[in-house]
């Protein structure tokens, strides 16, 4: 796990702790995506954080007692906390470069609280938050991307309209939403697909249309979910194919691919990185006989299996 979302879920857990002294064990972590005896060690570890010369149990102290988690903060963590103008200026910079899809509202109230508060202060005519542009996310906060956030939390299912850019054509899918995941500045919600029978990963810039039924859905398995959004964050992203060029080509592909090209064995091999492998199998197709796949061992498979269905298109 990321340093960053470590650190969210253990603030998370101060927080809705103090607020719900007592709370079970089994369901803080549900909440948290984790499974008690890996909770229990998170609790442990948080006993850990302190900021010497002071030990940990001098700002906090949370313990596990009959099966519910109890917290205990320091006399001086009671106390509201009061931001100078420059820090105030600093988070309300920071909530600028917030993804607009994470959770609006809440984003929304955050920056107003936080603009009266500067206004407040003595400095009225500085103003400097106005003065600085930011690269913001571009990408709007689209209907479709609420409608799926209110659909998981409300557990109903979704009709969606997809487009495989594998197969390069579109389908409909009734899919029961469980998770909605960010991975390298795209997002992807992970479900039951009834189509398919199974748990699927849809990207979801690729989602045409999607639209709430009225039928509801059971709760998932959560260590099952989490294993197959785990497998599939391993895979996703930019995913390299090798492909071999002989001598009679290579000339092209040099001129072509410049720097991706590599001098190997009288020839040259090129490396292209995809989310899938369609585009380089058919680049190796239309080479035939002067290209072979090398790498991965699935592109090689998927050129063989393309080039059995062709024969067997023309025998």
């Amino acid at each position: 796990m990321h340093v960053t979302e470590r650190i969210n879920r253990i603030l998370f857990i101060l927080s809705h702790v103090s607020q719900n002294q007592g709370i079970a064990l089994d369901e803080l972590a549900r909440q948290v995506d984790m499974r008690p005896h890996q909770l229990t060690k998170e609790l442990e570890f948080m006993l850990l954080i302190g900021k010497p010369p002071f030990s940990p149990d001098d700002y906090v102290d949370i313990y596990v007692e009959d099966g519910c988690v109890y917290i205990e903060f320091d006399q001086m963590l009671n106390r509201p906390m009061r931001l100078t103008r420059a820090e105030a200026v600093a988070l309300l910079m920071s909530l600028q470069l917030l993804d607009p899809e994470v959770d609006p509202d809440a984003v929304s109230s955050l920056k107003d609280k936080i603009e009266r508060l500067i206004a407040s202060s003595l400095d009225k005519a500085s103003h400097i938050e106005d003065r600085i542009l930011f690269d913001r996310p571009s990408a709007p906060v689209s209907q479709q991307f609420a409608r799926l956030r209110s659909a998981i939390e409300r557990r109903r299912k979704v009709e969606i309209e997809y487009y495989s850019l594998g197969r390069d054509q579109t389908s409909n899918r009734v899919v029961h939403p469980y998770v909605l995941t960010k991975s390298l500045d795209s997002w992807y919600l992970t479900g039951y697909c009834e189509l398919r029978s199974d748990l699927r990963t849809f990207k979801f810039e690729r989602m045409l249309n999607v639209k709430i039924l009225p039928n509801s859905f059971p709760a998932p398995d959560e260590s099952q979910v989490q294993t197959y959004r785990d497998a599939f964050l391993e895979t996703s992203g930019p995913r390299p194919a090798e492909i071999f060029f002989d001598s009679s080509v290579a000339p092209w592909i040099k001129e072509r691919w410049g720097s991706a090209v590599r001098p190997a064995d009288g020839g040259v091999v090129l490396t292209l990185s995809g989310e899938t492998f369609e585009y380089p199998s058919r680049l190796v197709l239309s080479y035939a006989p002067h290209a072979k796949p090398l790498s991965p061992p699935e592109f090689v498979e998927k050129v063989a299996a393309e080039s059995r269905k062709l024969l067997e298109e023309y025998s």
